[in-house]
């Protein structure tokens, strides 16, 4: 018997099968094409869309220090993924959270307990904490007693500030707006309970929100920074936010408002 014969043998044999069994020759059709049908379906109902690159920040081992490996477990329990390379993963940097005010914290207790030896009486250390303590709630309940009086920005930035430069170099500002900016006082009874939940372009851009903030030297330099720092974007305006705060010296503002506590009160 030739092989062309036992070919269509089978396939006698096999359709002879199917016009017998006549339910299981429909399902045999029809289930293939409601699963193509179904997945057309699905593909109508959600289109594509474009999905970028992720970059996950990176998890610090234990070797790397307390800090950077807590914050790798806890700061990171979702995984996120973003569109941008992370401060991780540049060479010789193990933690995405070095600007973060538990990393300054942190890098400023071990200042304040190992390094700086105007601290390591520990009675000093307590009667600074006292003062801070009692400012604090004085500022909670007595508010009206620090009004009109503030902390200039200028005396509470690091030695070696790079906020200045930043400024005038990288935003940049004119140095007459930076001036201002620099010399102004901040308002600590503004922050007694936290910082303002205000977004940062509503306060650039409104002379109030300004004033309610900051303690200008003329209403010249108020509307020199408003209009210089209302024309700036969000991102910009968060990036100079951070910068401040990475350039805050705050043993130096711990010292102020403590003297300043004990001065007027």
């Amino acid at each position: 018997m030739g092989s062309g014969r036992q070919v269509r043998l089978l396939l006698w044999k096999n359709w002879t099968i199917r016009r017998r069994q006549r339910i299981r020759f429909f399902m045999e059709i029809v289930w293939p094409v409601m699963l193509f049908m179904g997945l057309v379906w699905l593909r109508r109902v959600n289109p594509l869309y474009r999905q970028h690159e992720c970059h996950f920040p990176n998890k610090a081992m234990p070797s790397a220090g307390i800090l950077p490996w807590i914050q790798g477990i806890f700061c990171n329990a979702n995984n996120p993924c973003f569109q941008y390379p992370t401060r991780g993963e540049s060479p010789g940097l193990v933690s995405n959270y070095n600007n973060s005010i538990l990393a300054r914290f942190y890098s400023d207790a071990e200042e304040l307990l190992f390094s700086d030896p105007d601290f390591l009486q520990v009675g000093r250390l307590w009667r600074e904490l006292n003062a801070m303590s009692n400012f604090m709630n004085t500022l909670r309940t007595h508010p009206e007693k620090v009004s009109g009086r503030g902390v200039k920005v200028e005396t509470i930035l690091k030695d070696d500030e790079t906020l200045t430069s930043f400024l005038l170099r990288d935003v940049p500002l004119t140095e007459s707006v930076v001036y201002h900016l620099v010399n102004a006082q901040i308002r600590p009874e503004r922050f007694a309970f936290g910082v303002p939940d205000l977004h940062l372009k509503d306060i650039a851009c409104s002379l109030n929100l300004l004033e309610r903030f900051l303690i200008f030297q003329s209403h010249r330099g108020l509307y020199s920074v408003r209009n210089a720092m209302c024309i700036l974007t969000p991102q910009r305006l968060q990036i100079i936010e951070d910068k401040f705060y990475a350039n805050v010296d705050f043993f130096k503002l711990f010292r102020l408002v403590s003297e300043f506590y004990r001065t007027y009160f």
